[in-house]
């Protein structure tokens, strides 16, 4: 035994040195724990699509199954897209819309809604699909029999990964797809006697040719061929748009090999003898986002070579590890842990099923959490083309469940309502860029339509800029086209949200506040007096639900001002005063604004039972249990009903159980919306039931929302509910600064936990942590430096901080 004499100071230090050891490596210990956390993972491939791991960029994406015989990527490339632009309308529309507009002033409902049947109809009534790129398989060997498989999503890289053992051999796959180099990297590695023998092929179901070539190159080049029907089906009986050659594709392929050998066969690559194999793919279309449309002067077989040849020569390992750099940065801004539990080692499946019968795993809820922003950063990136559609970026369909279209009433705008508050705004950036161009496409048929000088964008869109009324059928095009047509004014309230999240006063200026006084400008235009002075906004409708007309005993959709729109009018309205009033511009406007303002009917609430009403007047609803909350918008995402408008807020408190007691539901997303509303009135068993429900609803073994067809609303909706359960920043206090609530709707099941990263209105970012259901302390750091309230239980905080400044903030300085 050796003894060193030590001064005291020597002696404190080496305890210091000792102790910061330990410290980093509890951190250290407690990322890697977290990091498993976001491990999902199964004992078998995945034999269904929504069992596969989604890989994404926000260009690329691909489903991966998995497979030990044949592993299958399923592949997405964004902008491909069936069709061609195109928005109809009917003839003569704005004198036509006059007339029903008179006619509902009448009194004569069913004489407005029969000639809006007969006359505002236009073919096509709808638009093309979004189409899958194609599917690359890997088709191995016969082998000997598989043990200990397992395959993983590691969410916190972004990396999938497989291995097994078979034929003496272990196998270890993984693949990613880098937003760096906008490409799918697939390696495939053998250690032990056995070696690598398989082909590798691309296949789609039409419009491709498919070309092996030597040094390992598969090629693949097609263009969309639409048929009109009856030669071809169309999905949209009302018809889905012109046939002819339309979008241009391109897939390049590289293989490499170490060991053995990489030939072309046919239309395949033969592999023999390796003993890693690493696969790179790239693709590219010609669209054209300036002109959402195709463009011939684009050669998609151009970009995807320039951008192959870029990757050929890059190790895989450089390549990964700035893949998983650059995930890293987005991802793992949040963190949010409810506890560890043994349920944590168990594999997915397993553990969704034990979710189903028992409950009660908070660790399973909080995976659910961050898959929706695993799911968002992959479908919708900065430099991605387009945003989000219906299905994010993943679709295997040759016609998606409703063309996997941009829903502007409700599900688009739910895809990014986790963007800023679960602190990944850059995936607003497609949105923005593309939303900006579907109100500029739009302010001539403003004109021509509805005689306004501002723009509009009715519910179903898509990359070609659809604004007009859509729907599959004539009927269904006048239901829920020509009686909506705000979609776009809500729309643009993300973009406000974002302007409060970020105070980006630049953005305001040059991107938000024309989207906002164009939106303005065209209710302003189209909102109609009645001879007591009280402006109405019609025709409209309450999505997509129906009521018994008094007079006629008969069920429809057509009404005058529905508490949807007028929500809309109202918080647009509010956004526009607000954005003038901070850039110091549109005073006229302005003031015609307050003018509408004062004329507005109020919303309604029933006197009977208390409840905010649907429509302007106590109804028969054809579905009390309908899916859509379209009349509680002003609850959520807007802020017009708030715990200081007390009337209001019981009123959307007991339509929203009205409506549950009913069996409100039936899709992920309107579960999800479900979940945000309870979440707004404070109610966190509630909010937490619909979390289960979004888990256990269905025959389901993965995160995937299949409550319904696959739709990513229903996951994204889940995180940002989940988020407002922890944070709410939507109130302003005496000062016109922001409040803060910590923890507001926190149910008993997350009694423990922690969570940082997550974002507040003013540019404030909050990390807490709590117990037994109580704030232990919290972390408040500013960006821009500013003021805010901070409010936990019932104390209430004032807090100021510098730009970049961050400040501890425990129960005893709230309480003070």
């Amino acid at each position: 035994m050796i003894y060193i004499k030590m001064k005291g100071q020597e002696f404190g230090m080496l305890i210091a040195i000792f102790l910061l050891f330990n410290l980093v490596g509890c951190k250290v210990q407690e990322k890697e724990i977290q990091n498993n956390k976001m491990v999902l993972w199964y004992q078998s491939p995945a034999k269904k699509w929504t069992d596969a791991f989604p890989l994404g960029n926000g260009k690329l994406g691909a489903m991966c199954f998995g497979g030990t015989d044949v592993e299958r990527f399923q592949l997405n490339e964004k902008t491909l897209w069936a069709g061609s632009p195109s928005n109809p309308y009917a003839q003569d529309y704005h004198n036509k819309l006059k007339k029903i507009q008179n006619l509902i002033l009448e009194g004569k409902i069913l004489e407005a809604n029969n000639f809006g049947l007969e006359n505002m109809g236009a073919a096509p009534t709808s638009f093309r699909s979004y189409e899958p790129l194609a599917d690359l398989l890997i088709s191995f060997d016969k082998r000997d029999s598989i043990q200990n498989y397992r395959r993983e999503l590691d969410m916190s890289q972004g990396v999938h990964r497989v291995t097994y053992s078979t034929s003496g051999s272990e196998i270890l796959s993984e693949s990613f797809i880098s937003a760096v180099d906008n490409a799918l990297y697939i390696r495939i590695a053998s250690k032990g006697r056995g070696k690598i023998n398989c082909s590798i092929g691309l296949e789609r179901a039409k419009d491709a040719i498919i070309k092996a070539l030597p040094n390992g190159l598969l090629h693949m080049d097609g263009q969309i061929v639409d048929v009109e029907a009856p030669k071809a089906r169309d999905e949209n009986a009302g018809g889905s748009g012109a046939g002819g050659e339309h979008m241009r594709f391109a897939a390049r392929v590289k293989g490499e090999v170490k060991g053995g050998s990489i030939t072309a066969v046919e239309d395949r690559l033969e592999v023999k003898d390796a003993d890693e194999l690493i696969i790179k793919l790239t693709a590219a279309t010609d669209y054209n986002l300036a002109k959402l449309n195709f463009d011939s002067t684009i050669d998609p077989a151009v970009l995807a070579n320039e951008n192959l040849n870029k990757l050929i020569a890059a190790p895989w390992l450089q390549s990964r590890q700035k893949h998983v750099e650059d995930h890293r940065n987005l991802f793992e801004r949040v963190a949010l842990d409810f506890g560890n539990s043994p349920k944590d080692s168990l594999p997915t499946d397993q553990r969704l099923l034990l979710y189903k019968e028992e409950g009660q795993d908070p660790g399973l809820e909080a995976q659910l959490f961050q898959f929706g922003r695993y799911l968002l950063l992959g479908s919708s990136r900065a430099d991605a083309i387009l945003p989000a559609n219906l299905q994010g970026i993943w679709s295997d369909r040759m016609w998606a469940p409703w063309e996997a279209d941009y829903h502007l009433n409700v599900n688009l705008q739910m895809n990014y309502w986790p963007a800023d508050v679960t602190n990944i705004p850059e995936t607003l950036d497609p949105l923005v860029n593309w939303f900006a161009l579907i109100a500029k496409t739009s302010k001539p048929l403003a004109k021509e339509m509805y005689g306004s000088d501002g723009w509009f964008s009715h519910h179903a869109s898509n990359p070609f800029g659809r604004v007009t009324p859509s729907a599959s059928t004539f009927a269904s095009q006048f239901n829920n086209g020509v009686l909506d047509a705000l979609p776009g004014a809500w729309m643009t309230m993300n973009l406000w949200d974002h302007y409060e999240f970020s105070q980006d006063k630049v953005f305001l200026k040059e991107k938000l506040y024309p989207l906002l006084s164009g939106a303005s400008e065209f209710i302003l235009d189209v909102l109609v007096a009645d001879s007591q002075g009280v402006l109405h906004f019609m025709p409209s409708s309450s999505p997509e639900n129906q009521y018994r007309d008094l007079a006629t005993g008969q069920m429809m959709r057509i009404t005058s001002t529905s508490t949807y729109h007028l929500s809309i009018i109202k918080a647009v309205f509010k956004a526009t005063l607000e954005a003038g009033s901070i850039l110091g511009i549109g005073t006229e406007q302005g003031d015609r604004i307050l003018k509408a303002e004062a004329a507005l009917p109020a919303l309604p609430v029933d006197p009977n039972n208390g409840r905010l009403m649907e429509w302007r007047q106590p109804l028969e609803e054809k579905e009390p249990g309908h899916r859509h909350l379209s009349h509680l918008l002003g609850l959520h995402p807007f802020t017009l009903i708030t715990n200081e408008t007390p009337e209001l807020y019981e009123a959307a408190r007991k339509s929203l159980e009205w409506r549950e007691q009913n069996g409100q539901g039936g899709m992920g997303w309107a579960y999800a919306h479900g979940l945000l509303m309870h979440a707004r009135l404070l109610e966190g068993e509630k909010a937490h039931k619909s979390v289960a429900t979004l888990l256990s609803k269905g025959k389901k073994s993965s995160l995937m929302n299949t409550i319904g067809p696959f739709q990513i609303d229903g996951n994204l909706g889940a995180t940002a509910g989940i988020a407002e359960m922890l944070l709410q920043s939507h109130t302003k206090d005496e000062n016109g600064d922001f409040v803060i609530h910590l923890l507001p709707a926190i149910p008993e099941d997350w009694s423990n936990g922690k969570v940082s990263g997550l974002k507040a209105r003013g540019n404030f970012e909050v990390d807490m942590d709590w117990s037994n259901g109580k704030l232990i302390s919290a972390w408040l750091y500013s960006r821009n430096g500013g003021s805010c309230s901070i409010k936990s239980g019932d104390k209430l905080m004032k807090v100021t901080l510098k730009a970049g400044e961050k400040k501890e903030l425990t129960l005893e300085t709230i309480s003070n």
